[in-house]
């Protein structure tokens, strides 16, 4: 009989353990997490910077939201041309990334966090360096090309890396060539 007892009590503190894992977990799951999106699709045009002989120098804006429930922060967040020589070879590409609210030149992602709900700005810069010495003669026949927007984020679970992608159409630099 006594045995008996003893294994009621250790079955009745397992399940209100286990209870208790899930009350946790509903809890948990109810706080839900962050969710940081980049707008690509939402972009603002490119538009010419500076322009010499040699070079070409845009940038665009992007906006991006945390679409959660909870504070996330992006660590780091860069872009990823996608212009190989095989594909075209008469420019060299260069392009960095920074917050609008803090601005710096240097290439380097300042973490930010972001509350729920909110957002910001990313300034996008692409720079074009002609390599017979005349961009505008060299870009004649530029066949457009994809940039990934690839960022790392953290939140109330493990980081994650998301990546989206924009597209500088032929068309698009020549607009902004002509400015």
């Amino acid at each position: 009989m006594f045995f008996y007892t003893i294994v009621n009590i250790v079955v009745a503190i397992i399940v209100l353990i286990a209870l208790t894992y899930l009350l946790f977990q509903l809890y948990v799951l109810k706080q839900g997490n962050e969710e940081i999106v980049v707008l690509t699709k939402r972009r603002t045009p490119f538009v010419m910077e500076d322009i010499n002989f040699n070079q070409v120098v845009l940038s665009c804006d992007i906006p991006f939201v945390n679409r959660g429930k909870q504070n996330g922060t992006i660590m780091d967040l860069y872009p990823r041309h996608l212009l190989p020589q095989e594909q075209f070879d008469s420019v060299r590409v260069e392009s960095w990334t920074m917050d609008v609210a803090r601005e710096r030149q240097d290439g380097y992602w300042e973490s930010i966090i972001i509350e729920p709900k909110k957002g910001g700005t990313i300034r996008l810069y692409v720079v074009l360096s002609a390599t017979t010495g005349n961009i505008k003669v060299d870009t004649q026949q530029f066949p457009g090309m994809n940039i990934d927007i690839v960022y790392q984020v953290v939140g109330r679970t493990d980081w994650h890396i998301s990546k989206n992608r924009l597209t500088l159409s032929a068309e698009e630099l020549q607009n902004a060539m002509r400015q």
